[in-house]
């Protein structure tokens, strides 16, 4: 930055006016303590390692300046103009930069301990190791900026904008957040203990490993906000939009999510033990393999839209725990033969069709036996069973088979009155109908060539409860000639496995109708 003369370290504002006029920009190292220098143009100026401590910068354009290493402690920078300056490992104690211009600045491993920077815009700036503690960041602009490890224990960043910003692994002990929007920012493994988060907008945040310990997020936006792994114990949750959100292995453990929206949220394995869920909104939301130990809630709602149409009441901790323990309902597609690369390549085919004309038809699991294939469909409905059970057989030779014993079941079914069934199986046979109904009316069978489609197969289903059905059983299911392992006997005629009336009851009787409680 300008002339590379070794500057007097005891220079005078004057005779630094008068050198910076006649083109000279290297001023490293001087000392310039409790000065005055005021709205001054100072663009390019080498600063470095200056002592401008309690110096009145305000308004001055200091513009891609090198500041790095100068102590600027309790100085006056507000309104200045830091655009693309350098004031890596400065020292800005205590100093006012209130409506400062810091874009593109570089504050690494700088000190703005207790620093005032109300309304300063800091966008696209680099803060990694940033030490800023009980610094006063209200209403600051930190979009796309790199605070990574940085250190904001205790700041105040309310009302603050940190659109896409990293703070990975940041310290925001104790910092006071409410209504700051951290949309699409990275806080993985970030120290947010005891943090002020009300009404925040955390859409789409990465907070993935993150401590969330005690943390206020009381009405805060965290749609498909990625929390797996984090820490939200003790957290107040109450009426936080988590729709949509990853909360996979996350310890919510008391956690108060009172009234909470966790509408399609993903919560395998989270640990809600001793918390409260009383008044949230479960629809859609994967809620298996959960630690409910001690839960409180008093009822949830289970509507689409969250309108309260349908709520699930709980009357004691047995039914709590029953609805909360609650596995995914699927099919499952047995094929008597191992699955060869070809009959993978069909499949993936045809199911990719199914997908097409079925938005609803899931991704299969395939686990691959010596001589048997099994295929496993997932549906969070439990009315959904019966339409794709006969969905997942559309490509084998038994499509045919497999619907005439479907059709039966649900006839039988039909048959049934509301003494029978239960008022909710009821309902849940009949809208199981429906749906199988519409199914078998558009999609018609998609009989492969591959011999693999030709075997013999066996169909399951299993509920929400864990409750198993077999649907359907071919008559020649591990049936095998003397002569050849691949070779079927020629056998007599016989009719396939369907399920008696009995078991057809017992299981519908324990299906759930749409999102809501057992019949």
């Amino acid at each position: 930055m300008g002339n590379s003369a070794k500057s007097d370290p005891l220079i005078t504002v004057e005779a630094l006016i008068e050198d910076y006029t006649q083109g000279r920009r290297n001023f490293a190292d001087i000392i310039l303590n409790e000065s005055k220098l005021i709205g001054l143009n100072l663009s390019q100026i080498n600063l470095r390692g200056a002592q401008l401590n309690v110096t009145n910068l305000s308004s001055a354009n200091l513009s891609n300046s090198d500041l790095s290493r100068a102590q600027l402690n309790v100085s006056r920078l507000s309104g200045a103009n830091l655009t693309q300056a350098d004031l890596s490992y400065a020292s800005l104690n205590v100093a006012n930069l209130i409506l400062a211009i810091l874009v593109g600045v570089n504050l690494n491993h700088a000190s703005l301990i207790r620093a005032e920077l109300v309304r300063a815009d800091l966008s696209n700036a680099t803060l990694r190791h940033l030490i800023a503690n009980e610094a006063d960041l209200r209403e600051v602009r930190l979009r796309w900026s790199d605070l990574t490890e940085a250190n904001l224990s205790r700041a105040n960043l309310r009302s603050s904008s940190l659109i896409g910003a990293v703070l990975e692994r940041a310290n925001l002990h104790s910092a006071t957040l409410s209504r700051a929007d951290l949309s699409g920012a990275v806080l993985q493994q970030a120290e947010l203990r005891h943090a002020l988060l009300d009404r925040a907008n955390l859409s789409g945040t990465n907070l993935r490993g993150a401590n969330l310990r005690w943390a206020d997020l009381t009405g805060a936006t965290l749609r498909e906000a990625d929390l797996s792994e984090a820490k939200l114990s003790g957290a107040n949750l109450m009426r936080a939009n988590l729709s949509g959100a990853d909360l996979l292995n996350t310890s919510l453990v008391h956690a108060d999510l009172t009234g909470a929206n966790l509408t399609h949220t993903n919560c395998v394995g989270a640990d809600f033990t001793g918390a409260n869920l009383t008044g949230a909104k479960l629809y859609g939301a994967s809620r298996f393999h959960l630690k409910t130990a001690e839960l409180i809630c008093e009822w949830i709602d289970l509507s689409p839209e969250g309108d309260g149409s349908q709520l699930r009441q709980f009357d004691s901790p047995e039914s709590i725990q029953r609805f909360f323990s609650q596995a995914p309902s699927r099919v499952q597609v047995v094929i008597d033969s191992p699955l060869t690369p070809a009959a993978n390549l069909a499949l993936a085919t045809a199911y990719h069709h199914l997908a097409e004309a079925l938005p609803s038809f899931p991704s299969a699991s395939i686990d691959l036996g010596l001589r048997k294939t099994t295929l496993t469909l997932q549906t969070p409905r439990d009315t959904d069973l019966m339409q794709l059970a006969y969905a997942a057989v559309l490509p084998f030779t038994e499509a045919s088979a497999v619907q005439k014993s479907l059709m039966l079941m649900l006839r039988s079914l039909q048959a049934c009155g509301v003494d029978q069934l239960g008022q909710v199986g009821t309902q849940v046979s009949a809208e199981a109908g429906r749906l199988f109904l519409d199914t078998t009316r558009h999609l018609s069978p998609l009989p492969q060539t591959d011999p693999f489609f030709e075997m013999p197969l066996q169909l399951q289903v299993f509920n929400a409860n864990g409750d198993g059905l077999e649907v359907y059983h071919s008559a020649r299911f591990g049936i095998r000639s003397p002569q050849g392992a691949n070779s079927l006997f020629p056998a007599q005629p016989r009719q396939p496995f369907t399920p008696g009336l009995s078991a057809i009851l017992d299981f519908f009787r324990q299906l759930t109708l749409l999102e809501g409680a057992p019949a």
